[in-house]
């Protein structure tokens, strides 16, 4: 489910196709290697869940919206792939095992406050538990919240059409979370969430029309809005003028046969 990756990687190649696997040197302590693939940000308000802020931006966070986009979802077998963002290839991984996930909530939730420590967690046979309830969260909570019709009709399309684990729509609470845990702030996992976030709000040029502007902003709208009033200006013109010739021609028609009164 984690899969080490050689340690040389091109960064361009990284950043194109969304992929930064991290190599696992053999005097990295795994534990080191889990929290260097996923450093930890604090993020202004997706990592602080009494934020006034926190349930709008993950709301806005649904599949259902990017798909709109245009963005694939594609499920990945390994979790440090999971919400890796292809912009070239505009496809979206999701580590879709969420029965794997469910057991390793089980097997660190009796621990307490013991398994808030990541190597405690790592040290158990488990990946950190708040990384776990991240993972889950960010698929049933934010992507895909089970709650709304058209996340829920997504995501059984992506059971049966993309071989997503059909477990994905099962959501459980009490068997799997301590109490403290019904939401939870994204620590491990906001940067990746806050790069989605930041292609909902400003995504890049599609079409050749739109990369020969700017991306979406204040200019942007700015300029198409005078292109379209300039073509606008352009075909008004274009029919007057072809009416005006229309009328002289008419007129040029009557004074070259000219009508005799009827007698």
């Amino acid at each position: 489910m984690l899969e080490p990756s050689p340690i040389h990687l091109d960064a361009s190649d990284r950043v194109e196709k969304g992929s930064f696997k991290t190599g696992w040197r053999s005097d990295v302590p795994f534990s080191q290697y889990v929290q260097g693939v996923f450093p930890v940000l604090n993020h202004p308000v997706l990592s602080h869940t009494d934020n006034e802020r926190f349930s709008d931006m993950r709301w806005n966070l649904r599949a259902v919206k990017l798909k709109e986009l245009g963005v694939i979802f594609r499920p990945t077998d390994d979790i440090q792939n999971h919400l890796r963002f292809n912009r070239k290839e505009n496809i979206l991984e999701i580590f879709h095992h969420t029965a794997f996930l469910k057991e390793q909530l089980r097997a660190t939730k009796t621990g307490g406050p013991h398994f808030s420590d990541p190597s405690a967690s790592i040290a158990a046979g488990s990946l950190p538990r708040q990384l776990v309830l991240e993972v889950l969260d960010s698929i049933q909570a934010v992507l895909f919240p089970l709650s709304d019709k058209r996340s829920k009709v997504l995501l059984r399309s992506l059971v049966r059409s993309c071989s997503f684990d059909p477990d994905v729509l099962n959501f459980e609470f009490r068997s799997i979370r301590n109490q403290g845990e019904e939401k939870v702030g994204f620590v491990y996992l906001a940067d990746r969430l806050s790069d989605l976030h930041n292609e909902l709000e400003s995504p890049p040029p599609r079409g050749w029309f739109e990369r020969m502007i700017e991306r979406k902003s204040g200019a942007r709208y700015m300029m198409m809005a005078t292109l379209i009033g300039v073509v606008f200006a352009v075909m008004l013109g274009l029919l007057s003028l072809a009416v005006s010739l229309y009328q002289t021609w008419i007129t040029y028609q009557a004074w070259q046969h000219p009508r005799s009164p009827e007698s």
